[in-house]
C-alpha cells in the first residue's frame, strides 16, 4: 500500500512511511471495529491515511438503498510516518482515453426528472453526476505526475491498494481539523477558464456576479452549517467569508469558509457521521438529495465525492473532496467521475457543458455515448 498527499500551490508533499497495517470496512457489522482500531492506532502514536468512498454513508443510514461495491468502503492505511519530500514532476505526453457513459439526451431526460422533483418540494438541489470511461496505457503513478503536473490543486493526493489506484487532483477542502477546532470551505460555483485574459476576467466576474450559484453556494453553506452544529460546542459555528472566486488550471470558482469548534471527545466516528459525505456534492436536503442520486445514478461513485485525507499523531486530520478523481485498476482502467448542482432554474445543456468542462483536466476530448 501507497498514499502521498501534495499541495501543488505551496509546492510541498508528504509521503507516509513505514506501512504497519490496512484497516478496512464494506459493511456495517464491520464499522465499530474498524473505528476502534484506527483510534487506537491514532493513540498509539501512527499516522493514518484514510480513503472513504461516497458510499460509506449507506452504513450509517438505513434509508439509504444499499449499492454494491467493487472496493471497501472505508480504508485506514496505518504508517510509522510521515516524510516531507519533494514534488512528483512530469512534462511526459499524456496517453489516455475517455468516453461517456450516458448520452447527452439520457442526461437532459434525467435533469428534467430532477426538476420536476424540485417543483415537487421534494429538495432544493441534487449534485447529479456521471462517470467517464478511463483507459491509458500509462503506469498509474506517471499518469498521475503528468496530470497533476499540469493541474496543480492544494489536496493532490495517489493511493495504491491492491488493484486499486487512486489519482486525484481536488481543489476542495473538506475539512481540515487541530485539537477541537475544525474549518470545513466547501466549493459551489464554476466557470471555464479562457486563454484570452480578457474573456477570462471575464468570466470570473460572470461567476462572481451569477445569483444561481451564490444561492446554491449559500444552500449548501446551511447544509454544512447544520451537519457541524451536530457536534460543536453551542454558538461555536461561524462564517469566515463568503463568495471566494478561486482560480486553477481550467475553472474558476466559488468557495466559502465556515469555522466551529468541537465538542470535547467527538471521535473519528461521531465526525464523520455528522458531516460526511460533504453536502456540496449531495445537494439539499442531504438525505432527500442522496435518495435521488441513488435512484438516478446507475454506477457507484467510489471514491469519486467521497474523502481522502489523513490523521496526524498530533490530531491534525484533514480530509480532500474527492472530485477531479480517476479510480483506476492497475492495468490503467477505471472512471472519473463529473457533475455538478442541478436546482429549479438549471439549463440542462448548461449542466453538460460544465461536466465536460470539469473534464478538462484530463487533457483529452471526452468521447461521445450513443442515444
Amino acid at each position: 500500500m501507497y498514499i502521498r498527499f501534495e499541495d501543488r500551490i505551496k509546492q510541498k508533499a508528504l509521503e507516509l512511511q513505514g506501512p504497519r497495517a490496512l484497516i478496512q470496512a464494506s459493511h456495517a457489522q464491520e464499522l465499530n471495529a474498524a473505528f476502534a482500531a484506527i483510534e487506537q492506532a491514532h493513540q498509539d502514536g501512527y499516522w493514518i491515511g484514510l480513503v472513504l468512498n461516497y458510499e460509506l454513508a449507506q452504513l450509517w443510514e438505513p434509508r439509504l438503498l444499499a449499492r454494491r461495491s467493487r472496493f471497501p468502503l472505508l480504508s485506514a492505511l496505518v504508517f510509522e510516518q510521515a516524510v516531507p519530500c519533494s514534488l512528483w514532476n512530469s512534462s511526459h505526453a499524456l496517453a489516455l482515453t475517455a468516453k461517456a457513459t450516458i448520452s447527452e439526451a439520457i442526461y437532459h431526460q434525467h435533469i428534467a426528472e430532477i426538476q420536476a422533483d424540485i417543483r415537487a418540494g421534494d429538495f432544493y438541489q441534487i449534485n447529479y453526476s456521471l462517470p467517464l470511461q478511463i483507459s491509458s496505457p500509462m503506469p498509474t503513478r506517471e499518469l498521475y505526475t503528468a496530470l497533476a503536473s499540469r493541474h496543480p490543486v492544494a489536496y493532490a493526493c495517489y493511493v495504491e491498494l491492491e488493484n486499486r489506484r487512486i489519482l486525484s487532483l481536488s481543489p476542495e477542502l473538506f475539512l481540515h481539523k487541530q485539537g477541537l477546532h475544525i474549518g470545513m470551505r466547501p466549493m459551489k460555483g464554476t466557470m471555464p477558464r479562457h486563454a484570452d485574459p480578457k474573456q477570462d476576467e471575464a468570466a470570473a466576474q460572470t461567476l462572481a456576479n451569477s445569483e444561481k450559484d451564490r444561492a446554491e453556494n449559500v444552500m449548501i453553506v446551511d447544509l454544512l452549517r447544520n451537519d457541524l452544529g451536530c457536534i460543536a460546542e453551542i454558538g461555536s459555528v461561524h462564517m469566515d467569508s463568503l463568495f471566494d472566486i478561486e482560480r486553477y488550471e481550467s475553472v474558476w470558482t466559488m468557495t466559502s469558509s465556515l469555522q466551529a469548534r468541537l465538542q470535547p471527545n467527538t471521535t473519528l466516528a461521531k465526525l464523520l457521521h455528522a458531516v460526511f459525505p460533504c453536502g456540496s456534492i449531495t445537494g439539499a436536503p442531504k438525505l432527500a438529495a442522496m435518495q435521488k442520486i441513488r435512484a438516478l445514478e446507475t454506477h457507484e461513485r467510489g471514491i469519486y465525492c467521497g474523502a481522502l485525507g489523513y490523521w496526524s499523531p498530533e490530531d491534525e486530520l484533514q480530509l480532500s473532496v474527492a472530485i477531479r478523481t480517476l479510480e483506476l485498476d492497475a492495468q490503467g482502467q477505471g472512471i472519473l467521475g463529473v457533475g455538478g448542482g442541478i436546482v429549479h432554474d438549471s439549463d440542462a445543456a448548461n449542466e453538460w457543458q460544465e461536466c465536460m468542462w470539469k473534464a478538462r483536466i484530463l487533457n483529452t476530448t471526452i468521447q461521445a455515448q450513443g442515444i
